[in-house]
């Protein structure tokens, strides 16, 4: 069984590379936040928004938790905040193998914040609460990933998937 979980700081890459690379091992792909979507009336947003953090949080893991009991292989894509859900990092942890995606700080608030500004960001202080963010993220991240992958910026993203995928490899994950 081959159970890996893409993880990282918000559009560090995760559901482009979980996609790329399960297609190149074919393996089934899923992103949580469409397993998310699958049970609502609404987008990410509007639930985060109407009903708030904690219950995003119990969603989240609800719908992890069915997709993982009933896969078998499976590299699925989590949403940027799953560092905050200690119950999903262990189920994760638990079932699987958590990939860290990582790429620096100061490559990362101008790539967010070019599909606007997140609810997780303080307008006033974009850049402080950003590091603020980032920092806890990653450490989190790097406390508990299996495997951290240093993407650096982005290059092609056939490319990238074939480094993730040669990474993955040599720690034998797949």
């Amino acid at each position: 069984m081959v159970k890996l979980y893409f993880t990282g700081i918000k559009h560090s890459g995760k559901t482009t590379q979980a996609r790329l690379v399960a297609g190149l091992l074919s393996m089934p792909y899923a992103d949580s936040d469409d397993l998310i979507l699958s049970d609502i009336d609404m987008t990410i947003r509007e639930y985060y928004k109407a009903y708030g953090k904690s219950e995003f949080m119990k969603r989240e893991l609800e719908a992890v938790s069915k997709y993982t009991e009933s896969n078998d292989d499976f590299i699925l894509s989590l949403g940027g905040g799953a560092s905050d859900n200690t119950p999903l990092i262990n189920l994760m942890k638990d079932n699987g193998r958590i990939i860290y995606l990582r790429r620096e700080e100061s490559e990362m608030l101008p790539v967010i914040l070019k599909h606007g500004i997140p609810a997780f960001l303080d307008s006033n202080d974009l850049e402080g609460s950003f590091h603020r963010v980032y920092t806890e993220r990653d450490r989190i991240y790097m406390e508990n990933s299996d495997l951290a992958i240093d993407l650096g910026h982005y290059r092609d993203k056939a490319e990238t998937a074939e480094y993730v995928l040669e990474k993955l490899k040599e720690n034998g994950y797949v």
